[in-house]
């Protein structure tokens, strides 16, 4: 077995260890951090060199707040850095099985539509498919109405936007993943209270501007296709709602496997030969948010001791819609400039964490922060995605979209005093 294949191995055990200890807690979640370092050690010389820096400066900063506590008498909590972020990782490692089933693929032969009624197929269609299968959705569509590789601004402006606005409110985003891990507690009903109508927000804003195009051609969508994404959706709604005590990404952890491979042995010729490929060849291509995420976990065990040096020195008393609003602006700042959400989740969650915030509030904050960053970033990774495979210049992303992230960013901060001043006062 070569070197990628077993990571891949180690992944899908600790998918079973993640779901083992979200059903009963007897199994550790070390177990899963374990299980997932050692993938994570096996794909290290495999990650990109823009994913190596982050990594490095992460792990570097990690390891000089570790050391710093140290001199200070102060433990690390290397449970933190072995299994802070082990259920998030086995989420993702979970909801890839999806592809197995889940693809918004066109009859042989099919005209691509155009004008208004390609604006709203594309990009909801980008919407709900990549809400649950992640990016692989935006080059299964941009590759099918690409002309000689390229994509035109408006193409362009809706498989983004229409795909980075699902993190206002899918379980199966990265982006809900890291803030339900550094904002535990979280309720994923309240986080759909605000992220939901913010997504209608972002899809509406940017159909409103791009439908007046008659030459658009789009992709075309069929409703049936959405339906095993909706069953998935309910299911995992449904059995947070019946056992509240299972962690949401547990829960995840189960389903998606679960309902994929069940589905595959109905439908696919040689479903195991399809499972086995799946584990050994497309799991470990997570190799660059795997090994970040692992980074991050250590930075946060550094910074956790170097605020304990310090006192629990924090940069509010309380946290209410007003300083919700100014992490936003923060982390969107930040995102734009280069710094991965990642690396700002981690980092003010172990920060604010002594506050003991609205754990929904944090959370949704994060999230916002997530969606409107990595779709106006040029550093983003779909926005690096697309400058690399349909040829855009590395600005277009934020003179394309730098209105519609200013927008997001005030109705967002909307959303969030509501949030405050409605429901939790």
């Amino acid at each position: 077995m070569n070197r990628r294949a077993a990571a891949g191995w180690l992944l899908s055990a600790a998918i079973v260890a993640a779901v083992v200890h979200t059903l009963t807690p007897v199994l550790p979640k070390t177990v899963t951090g374990l299980l997932t370092w050692g993938a994570g050690l096996l794909l290290i010389a495999d990650i990109s060199p823009q994913s190596r820096r982050q990594i490095l400066i992460l792990m570097a900063v990690g390891a000089v707040g570790i050391g710093w506590g140290l001199i200070h008498r102060i433990q690390p909590d290397w449970r933190m850095m072995l299994s802070g972020n082990a259920l998030l990782l086995s989420m993702l490692a979970a909801v890839s099985f999806l592809r197995l089933i889940t693809r918004p693929d066109t009859l042989a032969g099919e005209r691509l539509p155009s004008g208004r009624r390609a604006v709203w197929s594309t990009l909801l269609g980008v919407h709900l498919f990549g809400a649950v299968i992640n990016l692989s959705s935006v080059f299964i569509m941009g590759d099918r109405i690409s002309r000689k590789g390229r994509l035109n601004r408006a193409q362009t402006v809706i498989l983004t936007r229409g795909f980075t606005a699902a993190a206002f409110w899918s379980p199966f985003f990265a982006a809900m993943a890291a803030a339900l891990t550094f904002a535990p507690g979280a309720s994923l009903p309240q986080i759909w209270l605000m992220g939901i109508p913010l997504a209608l927000c972002a899809l509406l804003f940017t159909a409103l501007g791009c439908q007046h195009n008659q030459q658009f051609t789009g992709y075309p969508m069929h409703p049936e296709a959405l339906l095993l994404p909706g069953i998935l959706a309910i299911c995992v709604l449904l059995l947070n709602q019946w056992h509240s005590d299972w962690h949401i990404l547990g829960i995840i952890a189960l389903l998606a496997p679960g309902l994929s491979l069940a589905v595959l042995f109905l439908r696919h010729p040689q479903p195991r030969t399809r499972a086995r490929q799946h584990i050994t060849t497309d799991l470990p291509g997570m190799q660059n948010e795997l090994t970040l995420f692992l980074a991050a976990g250590v930075m946060a065990a550094g910074l956790n001791a170097v605020f304990a040096v310090f006192g629990g020195w924090l940069p509010f008393d309380q946290f209410s819609g007003t300083e919700a609003s100014l992490v936003l602006l923060f982390m969107v700042t930040t995102s734009i400039l280069g710094v991965h959400p990642v690396i700002n989740i981690a980092a003010l969650g172990t920060l604010l964490a002594p506050l003991n915030p609205d754990a929904s509030l944090l959370a949704m904050t994060f999230i916002a922060s997530w969606a409107i960053g990595t779709g106006t970033s040029p550093f983003s990774g779909i926005n690096l995605a697309m400058q690399g495979r349909y040829a855009q210049q590395s600005g277009d992303s934020l003179k394309w979209n730098g209105l519609y992230g200013a927008v997001m960013v005030m109705l967002s901060i909307l959303v969030l005093n509501l949030y405050d001043t409605t429901i939790l006062h």
